[in-house]
């Protein structure tokens, strides 16, 4: 038991109230004076070339600002994602900048073509069916294999052979053809993750606005601003600088490594320009499908060896993954797919290789996972069938394999300082009854219903010290009433990050929670922070919180001497203490003192002391600090429809310390149920004649339903991490990672067969238990269509 006031209670969220009241101010919801609306115009051809257009009906429509084209945008190519800036100059040069904010060759069904700006969002659709395009058009390629075949049609001029990135896995050790050759045992498997879409109920949108002094402000959903602000400056709009800009990110609806990227503002900028107006840019949910962006759909075959105890000598990862039309995080996640899934068990025999096609299909980008739940389903498939060759069960199988501290970890460079994977797979094995119902590999399962159990582990990073630019910092400030202002830098897009910094906060200064005021969004407020993703808002913004709490902490005991000697009680700073707004001693039994007599004391003073109490606090990250969670499946398959239902779900984390249990267990059960949807039911498929996304609706694409949702139960290793703020590691992502994996392998305990795409639909599980699972392997990114 700890004796902390805030850490580790479910307190409840700072921004709940005006979520549920609709109060909160969403990017849609801002009114600036003066605004109009922009649209974009979009290619309804997968690939062609621009031979005419003309806007001339457009212009004249009245209530029309301006109409853009190619010929109106600046000359400088980019890239969607915004991460790369985070990378060292020299590092970036494999971040490819191939696209302009509007274009004269179309590349997908959904590529910007034009751009209006009008007095009304009626006029500016209005102003768009007036464009009149000729296109010329080309042939296309939308499957990675054949993009990459030589005299496959063309996406990129500058990239004749659609090769937008390749790499050998950095990590590579050891010698894998002699360990293949020398093993007992050797597995294979081959899958393809889908393009499963980020869905956030907010449809990408962006206000852009010129000042009078022709300072740039910019109001939208990013989960990274001040990156955003210099990939701005620095790829597309190259005239303007850093100060240029400032960047507010309201409410947001919803992220999932989408909001990683650029949407729409660089063309709510282009139109704000040349208007000379404030303009706001919003999409459709059906502009939203048909376009950027989706998790990156990637091609891997794994093979693993053992020795006859079970003990890995090899594991070779091949993948290729489809950019779309552009790159992305298309590279990025495919190179985090290697680095986890390479890394996850000790084996001192490492080989990885990826190449990202270009395809004339819709770009790809970060998921929730980033890379990891698509390698997890391959390769922990893979494990399984090396078991069963084994004839060992496929837990002891990974028990005999995991890594301790001081193993490299899945960053190789830093070695592993901490993990309780081992507890991990023991809790939950025992919790969900693996010894009662994993039954062995030659079990028989009889009747319609057949029922099975299957496991998945993992390691994830609480942020990517180390490999990115992972420091965080922030500003305090306390009011006179024993207030604190919290200036911090997080997205906060649902996942209760600012509620678990304000409980950092309380704990480490010694204040009240109920009075932590959080400031953030504004990169004119904020201190400079590369957003939320990897799972690093805890441990990196955690500690630079800690840290400025502690000053604040020390600053209130060193002030509060001179309140004790009033009571005629001499103490140092080190006998007192403060919890919960109050001050204390043990040495001054009977005496409270509230913390705002200090705030204020010091505010106004009159005399040589004044001063606010405030302080800065700074962490930058070197490690990876890795997460690991174990999880097992229990699913009925019914063998007339292929119908997959998942009974029970029991994951097992290794959090550090939860922050507030809550909290955690939300970000658990959420993201278990986004990877249900990835394991069965989301499947964005496109036109194989026309590249149309044909799954362009709610009704089209099926998300899980409460229906859908099993008995869940989500358990927490608390060891604290020694360089965690009170102990805490990253979670937000790691439950997205296990659940296709292991409830693949649950299908295959219960009736014998292995798909080797997601979803893991019913059709595509009745076609192989009548024909085989090696009838139709895996081959398209055209997802869904085939096995």
């Amino acid at each position: 038991m700890n004796d902390f006031a805030y850490v580790g209670k479910p307190m409840t969220k700072p921004d709940i109230y005006g979520k549920v009241t609709g109060e909160a101010k969403y990017t849609d919801d801002l009114v600036i004076p003066g605004m109009v609306e922009g649209r974009i115009l979009c290619s309804p051809i997968a690939h062609a070339r621009i031979k005419r257009i003309d806007t001339s009906k457009a212009r004249a429509l009245p209530g029309v600002l301006c109409v853009l084209t190619h010929e109106d945008c600046p000359k400088s190519r980019f890239s969607r994602s915004t991460m790369a800036e985070a990378l060292p100059e020299f590092a970036f040069t494999g971040e490819r900048q191939d696209q302009y904010i509007l274009t004269d060759k179309v590349r997908y069904v959904g590529d910007w073509v034009a751009a209006v700006a009008a007095e009304d969002i009626y006029t500016a659709e209005r102003a768009l069916e007036l464009i009149e395009v000729e296109y010329e058009p080309l042939a296309m390629v939308l499957d990675p294999f054949e993009a990459l075949k030589p005299g496959a049609h063309v996406v990129h001029e500058d990239c004749p052979n659609n090769v937008a990135f390749e790499m050998d896995h950095p990590f590579n050790c050891g010698d894998v053809d002699k360990a293949f050759a020398e093993a007992i045992a050797v597995a294979e498997f081959s899958g393809v993750s889908s393009r499963q879409k980020h869905l956030h109920l907010e449809t990408d949108i962006a206000i852009a606005a010129f000042e009078s002094d022709g300072r740039l402000v910019i109001h939208s959903p990013s989960q990274g601003p001040h990156l955003a602000k210099k990939h701005l400056t620095k790829r597309v709009f190259p005239d303007l600088e850093d100060g240029d800009i400032r960047w507010i990110s309201p409410a947001i609806g919803g992220g999932f490594g989408a909001r990683l990227a650029l949407g729409v503002e660089p063309a709510a900028v282009l139109l704000a320009r040349a208007c000379r107006r404030p303009v706001r840019v919003t999409t459709t949910r059906e502009e939203d499908f048909q376009g950027y962006s989706s998790r990156t759909d990637q091609h891997q075959a794994i093979r693993v060896a053992a020795d006859k105890d079970g003990k890995l000598l090899a594991i070779e990862q091949i993948i290729v993954a489809d950019s779309g039309a552009y790159l992305s995080h298309s590279a990025t996640t495919a190179t985090v797919n290697m680095q986890k899934t390479l890394g996850v068990l000790k084996c001192d025999n490492i080989r990885g290789h990826l190449t990202v096609a270009y395809t004339n299909t819709p770009t790809t980008s970060g998921f929730r996972g980033y890379g990891n739940a698509e390698g997890a389903f391959v390769f922990q498939q893979a494990l399984d069938r090396l078991a069963e060759k084994l004839g060992m069960d496929p837990m002891e199988l990974r028990l005999r394999n995991l890594k301790v501290p001081g193993d490299p970890s899945c960053f190789v460079p830093v070695p592993l300082a901490h993990t309780k994977l081992e507890e991990c797979i023991h809790l939950a094995a025992d919790k969900i009854g693996w010894k009662d119902k994993w039954l062995g590999w030659d079990a028989k399962k009889e009747g319609r219903y057949k029922r099975g159990i299957g496991m998945s582990i993992l390691t994830h990073a609480s942020g990517a010290g180390g490999f990115l630019l992972e420091h965080s910092s922030c500003v305090m400030k306390v009011l006179t009433d024993g207030s604190l202002n919290l200036i911090v830098a997080p997205c906060e897009m649902g996942q209760g990050i600012l509620g678990a910094l304000a409980q950092v906060a309380a704990e480490s200064t010694g204040l009240k929670y109920e009075l932590i005021r959080i400031s953030t969004g504004d990169t004119d407020v904020t201190m400079f922070d590369i957003g939320s993703h990897a799972s690093r808002s805890m441990l990196v913004i955690g500690n630079a919180v800690a840290a400025a709490g502690v000053k604040i902490n020390e600053q209130i005991r060193e002030r509060a001497v001179s309140l004790f000697e009033e009571h005629q009680i001499r103490l140092t700073k080190d006998d007192i203490q403060v919890k919960a707004g109050q001050i204390t001693s043990p040495k001054a039994p009977g005496i409270s003192i509230d913390v705002g007599r200090v705030a204020y004391a010091a505010i106004y003073d009159f005399g040589s002391g004044g001063s606010q109490l405030n302080a800065s606090g700074s962490y930058q990250s070197t490690s990876h600090h890795p997460n690991h969670q174990a999880a097992f499946a229990e699913v009925e398959v019914d063998t007339e429809t292929g119908m997959v239902t998942v009974l029970n779900y029991v994951s097992a984390h290794d959090i550090g310390r939860a922050i507030n249990p809550l909290l955690v267990e939300a970000q658990m059960q959420g993201s278990l149920v986004q990877g249900i949807g990835f394991a069965l039911t989301e499947d964005f498929v496109i036109d194989p004649e026309t590249g149309n996304v044909l799954s362009d609706s709610l009704l089209t694409y099926r998300l899980p339903t409460t229906m859908d949702v099993p008995e869940m139960e989500h358990l927490l290793i608390e060891d604290p991490l020694d360089d965690g703020p009170f102990g805490a590691k990253g979670c937000g992502e790691a439950g997205l990672v296990n659940p296709a994996a292991a409830i693949a392998n649950a299908v295959y305990d219960a009736v014998g067969i292995r798909v080797h795409s997601l979803p893991l639909a019913a059709d595509k599980v009745l076609w192989a238990l009548r024909h085989g699972e090696d009838i139709a392997p895996g081959r398209s990114a055209v997802s869904g269509q085939y096995l």
